[in-house]
């Protein structure tokens, strides 16, 4: 009896799981410049800026594509104590984006992207976990601002002068 009950679950689950659609498979890459783009970063060097870049695009000197990137940070300290020690300091990340189509030989693309960010120190002399936290704060507001720009990229591969 409980072998007979033990088949007949069996055969239901089985039979109630035959329409199962596996999308995470079909899951297309719509960042044309993955790998099909060479980097160019100027402006202000700034190492994570950089390493990240590549990590998103790639570098393929061969690629149909040349990314150029104009980094620059402003830092504003917003809230100061009378010994000039910045209580709250406000950061603005500002990268402008070009995309130079080498097919084409023109520019197709430009975008200015602003990413901000405030951090507060939690000591006035040298403080490890307050570094790391400036440094955590610095990767994900460059990690926000490089995927504003992808996402505002067109998905068009057949992109136009600008």
């Amino acid at each position: 009896m409980i072998k007979a009950l033990f088949i007949f679950l069996l055969f239901i689950v089985l039979a109630s799981c035959g329409n199962i659609e596996l999308v995470l498979g079909e899951n297309k890459d719509t960042n044309f410049l993955k790998n099909n783009s060479s980097i160019v970063v100027s402006g202000k060097k700034y190492e994570n800026f950089g390493q990240e870049l590549f990590a998103h695009f790639g570098n393929n000197k061969k690629g149909k594509y040349i990314v150029q990137t104009v980094f620059s940070e402003t830092k504003e300290n917003i809230a100061v104590k009378k010994n000039q020690v910045a209580e709250k300091i406000d950061y603005e990340l500002t990268v402008i984006y070009t995309i130079y189509s080498k097919d084409i030989g023109c520019d197709v693309f430009n975008k200015k992207v602003v990413t901000k960010f405030s951090f507060t120190p939690k000591s006035s002399g040298y403080n490890f976990g307050t570094d790391r936290s400036l440094e955590k704060l610095y990767k994900t507001s460059i990690k926000n601002n490089i995927q504003t720009f992808v996402n505002a990229v067109p998905n068009n591969k057949r992109l136009s002068c600008v």
